[in-house]
């Protein structure tokens, strides 16, 4: 936690450009917990509110979608945001490495800055463009992780390499559909199943 505001700021900055390697270079000798906590507790609450504003823009009348959200989204993010990290450096570790939790937690944390803004143009019910949005954010955050950390992984053999960038994308591909299909997920589908729902219950009824 050792870090400023301006440092903090300049590595989000930095995070958020596409294949940059300065993040690693003013990150390395001094990783940071405190942008990642951060960043990942407002996500939280972004994306919670969103998903609620993106109901609300598609016709829904429902106002406890954000009470139901936050707990999810905290689930998911510190989830993955904080356990991915801790599983990579355990891997790493078994292969020969040295590697702390810290620096890769950092890396980690810092990937997940792109969702801020994405997550937010994603409040505006689009679905063509929540599908695009979001799919930029984890090619963003995913291609972050690997080029920040492919030079410590250029220190090992192929195999644990392959092992590192699967395990990441993984981990990515699963939070963009849980974004989209949970979080952004179409508010006609819903309407469209529960009316199939009520119909079945009321013909079952009527049977009876």
């Amino acid at each position: 936690f050792r870090v400023t505001t301006n440092e903090v700021l300049v590595r989000i900055f930095f995070s958020l450009i596409p294949f940059n390697l300065k993040f690693y270079d003013i990150s390395n000798e001094n990783p940071d917990l405190y942008g990642p906590f951060w960043i990942y507790t407002s996500l939280i609450f972004i994306i919670s509110a969103s998903g609620s504003l993106s109901r609300v823009f598609q016709g829904s009348k429902v106002s406890s979608f954000f009470q139901k959200f936050v707990p999810t989204a905290a689930g998911v993010i510190y989830g993955i945001g904080f356990l991915t990290p801790l599983v990579m450096v355990i891997i790493m570790r078994c292969f020969g490495a040295k590697n702390s939790y810290v620096t890769a937690l950092c890396i980690y944390g810092y990937s997940y800055s792109i969702f801020v803004p994405v997550v937010l143009l994603c409040s505006s019910g689009y679905v063509v463009t929540q599908w695009i949005f979001l799919a930029y954010g984890v090619f963003q955050s995913t291609s972050f992780i690997i080029v920040n950390y492919w030079r410590e992984l250029g220190k090992y053999v192929d195999k644990l390499r392959v092992i590192i960038i699967l395990l990441i994308i993984f981990c990515q591909m699963g939070l963009f559909f849980t974004f989209k299909l949970y979080f952004f997920q179409e508010f006609e589908n819903e309407i469209t199943h529960n009316n199939m729902v009520n119909a079945f219950n009321q013909t079952k009824t009527n049977i009876n």
